[in-house]
């Protein structure tokens, strides 16, 4: 009985799992932002059982991936669309930062993975900020401490013009909405992957104001 118990409460977690990572890689799945970083919990069990549980999670949802991190507690995952992710860390101003700080920028995406993971493994690299879509402008002013103008509720830490930083957080954040309320209305995984990845957004307007 504890055995029935205990493997429906996972199954139970690995669906809300599987739902939250729909909804916050909503706007990675249908190309307006190149990459997500997310920190999933185990699926109560430590060890190879709860680390697989997690894999399986990610397996389901669909997206390429890099686990950065994994302890008893979780992985930490970054979710990617290969193609918008190497526009963002091929932007001139992305390039030529990452070039100053000893990136493999030549390379593309492949090996500036391995690098972010390798990094990782000494403490959180700040360069991410530039594979989440952040404006290059915001990560330079981080890792420089140069004066920010951060508000509450901010996604990022913001420097410099704040118009197209917030711009940028509001376009994502009502993509997790509108994902949210997909997740709601239609039961399947499948179907959620598709009315997500179907949404129509042109080029030009999710870059408009970036």
């Amino acid at each position: 009985m504890f055995l029935d118990h205990w493997s429906l409460i996972c199954s139970r977690h690995k669906e809300e799992t599987l739902t939250f990572l729909t909804v916050k890689t909503a706007a990675v799945r249908c190309g307006v932002k190149p990459a997500e970083l997310l920190r999933v919990p185990l699926c109560g069990r430590a060890g190879a059982a709860g680390c697989g549980a997690v894999r399986g999670v990610f397996a389901r949802l669909g997206l390429p991936y890099r686990i950065l991190s994994e302890d008893a507690s979780g992985a930490l995952a970054l979710f990617y669309h290969p193609t918008r992710l190497g526009e963002a860390l091929a932007d001139s101003r992305a390039a030529a930062f990452l070039a100053r700080r000893g990136w493999p920028v030549s390379g593309g995406v492949g090996p500036m993975l391995d690098e972010l993971a390798r990094r990782w493994q000494g403490g959180p690299a700040h360069e991410v900020g530039l594979f989440l879509g952040y404006p290059p402008k915001d990560v330079c002013g981080f890792c420089h401490a140069a004066p920010e103008v951060t508000q509450p509720g901010d996604r990022w830490r913001v420097f410099g013009a704040e118009g197209p930083s917030r711009r940028l957080m509001r376009r994502h954040r009502r993509l997790e909405l509108w994902a949210a309320g997909v997740c709601l209305t239609h039961a399947t995984p499948t179907e959620r992957f598709r009315r997500i990845a179907a949404l129509s957004i042109s080029r030009n307007n999710t870059r408009k104001g970036a």
